[in-house]
């Protein structure tokens, strides 16, 4: 035993080391994934155990019992939320604060043990001192323990339940997180409530610590933080048309019943191949769809006809995961279009008639080699390039300078593209600055034919959404995630300037007298404020709470100084709110580029500090060091 207590104590430290060095990398990679947590957890449970193994000294024994229950309690939120994350989305906040509850009173008494010996005891033996058996006291066996374990068991039976709505590709990463969060469950209940083996025996580190290749080889080789669930069974089996998912190889992850029916062959038979390896045509889709949706009717036996739409898979970055391509049996509509052809005068009237522009480009035989004219152009595609009621007929298609004339030759000279379609989106040049348009050639026998879609509303949306994105929704400032861009740029494009850093002081009180709506209120004056008194090319962003920052390009000390000065005497002026009259002074630090640096979180960082130091030095000590401390000081000098 006392081997033990030599060897196992550096050991675990190793181990814990190894496990907050994956988590760290698991959060760089992937910053939304709860792995990380739940690797760093595990980390501090067993740095915990690294402390209180072996030793005799309370004061060591208790910092280690108290990481260790505290890492515990939390170990089993993180894999719930985890289990959530991969069957149907990321738990509410609230959730997560509710089944938080439990492990911070029990990290609580844990750290004041010694106050109350609530969760262990220390008993002196003949053999020196001994600590008591956490399942001897009432908050572990009743409390605790219970609802920890409980809650670990109902993940991952949930989770090992949902198997079959998760995509099979995935299946066996899935089963590998599975089994390395069961086995040292399953010790850990046999040691504690079993009383299967030397209860003051670390188990469950120690299970963790055989472990930790098989969660390297998890987070590393796997990727298991990369996972993003499908809803299998509901989104794709319940599906009339046939969908595949594809991964950035082009091979099978996942297929619905009614592509497995297409393909003729079960899903087994097609994960981890390719598709349409034995169709060139369909083949040839797959490889031009590049980043851009694109919609192409093909023949894939000599009795149906699908129109095969190929789309990028995306995550929430914008980052490319896969390819989705969804078949549509056109079989019955193509022969009605066949018959329609029949008919001259109803297919020019549905052209004509279309929202969408319609050109047809042929080759001009009697002038320059390669040039194409325009030989057919409906009401639409006049109106889409502002021609004013000129006619498209006869025009070239290098002075359609709307639709980029210079990638459609490019395209149908080229003998071996000619055959296939092409399509990009362009700003439409000419017309309201904010026109877009989708153009799609198409191989029409020797010539070819564009159809302009206007995409105006949906990128005025996306452009919405963006802009949205990045701004804070009550104050209308840029938050955290739209400052970082647009202050990195600026500071680069900069040689001199200035960071400032300002809150409000007395923020808490106001919002606990007077509610959080008019803290709300106040926030909100306050950026405008700010906004009113800065320059067009500064870049005011709310980085949370009551804490706003602000990047001055060009600017000199004196400059900044009368700035910051101004910014504290209009942020002092009375606020009205909900019809109280209501002061809040504001503090501001200043850091200068380059003299604290050149990177904007570590301006940020020296401007932070700055203003705390000019709240709690005199104006003296703060004229020690000026350069660190002229806008806190000056700041003072306003409250």
């Amino acid at each position: 035993m006392d081997l033990l207590h030599s060897i196992l104590p550096p050991v675990f430290v190793t181990v814990s080391a190894v496990y907050l060095g994956l988590a760290s990398y698991v959060s760089r990679s992937s910053p939304q994934s709860v792995i990380g947590i739940f690797l760093f957890l595990i980390g501090i449970l067993i740095a915990g155990t690294s402390l209180r193994y072996g030793t005799a000294d309370p004061q060591l024994y208790g910092i280690g019992r108290t990481l260790s229950l505290a890492a515990a309690g939390f170990i089993p939120v993180a894999f719930y939320s985890v289990y959530r994350q991969y069957t149907g989305g990321p738990p509410g906040a609230m959730v997560v604060a509710l089944l938080s509850v439990i492990p911070v009173m029990t990290t609580v008494l844990a750290a004041t043990n010694a106050l109350h010996n609530m969760i262990w005891d220390t008993v002196i033996t003949a053999g020196g001192l001994r600590f008591t058996n956490l399942n001897e006291h009432f908050w572990f066996s009743r409390i605790h323990g219970p609802f920890t374990y409980g809650l670990f068991a109902y993940s991952i039976i949930a989770l090992t339940a949902r198997m079959s709505s998760i995509a099979p590709a995935h299946r066996r990463t899935i089963k590998i997180l599975i089994i390395c969060a069961t086995l040292p469950f399953m010790i850990s209940v046999a040691n504690n409530f079993l009383g299967l083996g030397p209860p003051d025996f670390p188990f469950l580190s120690t299970s963790l610590t055989i472990l930790l290749p098989v969660f390297a080889h998890a987070s590393v080789s796997l990727r298991v933080y990369d996972f993003s669930p499908v809803a299998y069974q509901t989104l794709f089996d319940h599906v009339r048309d046939p969908i595949v998912v594809l991964d950035n190889d082009q091979c099978v992850i996942c297929a619905n019943r009614k592509a497995t029916e297409m393909l003729k062959k079960g899903e087994n038979e097609l994960l981890g191949c390719k598709l349409w390896e034995d169709v060139p045509r369909a083949r040839a889709v797959l490889e031009q769809s590049g980043d851009l949706d694109m919609t192409q009717t093909l023949e894939l036996d000599t009795n149906t006809t699908y129109e095969v739409s190929v789309a990028p898979l995306l995550d929430a970055k914008g980052k490319r995961q896969g390819t989705v391509v969804v078949c549509r049996d056109v079989t019955e509509r193509r022969k009605a279009l066949r018959q329609l052809a029949d008919s001259e005068h109803l297919i020019r009237t549905l052209i004509e008639t279309s929202s969408n522009g319609i050109l047809r480009f042929a080759l001009d035989a009697s002038g320059e080699e390669g040039t194409f004219r325009c030989v057919f152009a409906n009401k639409a595609a006049e109106t889409h390039l502002s021609t004013d009621g000129e006619s498209l007929v006869g025009t070239r298609l290098d002075e359609l300078t709307q639709i980029e004339p210079q990638k459609l030759q490019q395209h149908f000279l080229d003998e071996r593209k000619a055959g296939s379609p092409v399509s990009f989106e362009t700003s439409a040049v000419g017309t309201e600055p904010d026109s877009w348009l989708r153009i799609v050639g198409e191989p029409v026998g020797q010539d070819f034919s564009v159809t302009l879609i206007d995409i105006t509303q949906r990128k005025q949306n996306e452009n919405k959404m963006l802009a949205d994105a990045l701004r804070d929704p009550l104050t209308g400032v840029l938050n955290r995630r739209g400052f970082e861009k647009e202050a990195v740029s600026c500071i680069r494009a900069t040689s001199q300037g200035a960071v400032l850093y300002l809150d409000l002081n007395q923020f808490k009180a106001i919002n606990d007298r007077f509610g959080h709506q008019a803290g709300d209120a106040l926030l909100k004056a306050f950026g405008h404020r700010l906004e009113f008194c800065l320059r067009p090319e500064d870049v005011l962003g709310r980085l949370g709470g009551d804490e706003f920052s602000i990047v001055l390009p060009g600017v000199s000390v004196e400059d900044a100084n009368h700035i910051a000065s101004r910014l504290v005497k209009t942020a002092s002026e009375a606020y009205i709110i909900q019809g109280e009259e209501i002061h809040c002074a504001a503090s501001v630090g200043i850091a200068l580029m380059p003299q604290h640096g050149e990177e904007l979180w570590h301006l940020i960082s020296v401007a932070d500090a700055a203003m705390y130091d000019a709240k709690n030095h005199t104006e003296d000590e703060a004229a020690n060091d000026r350069a660190a401390f002229v806008a806190a000081a000056t700041a003072e000098e306003r409250f």
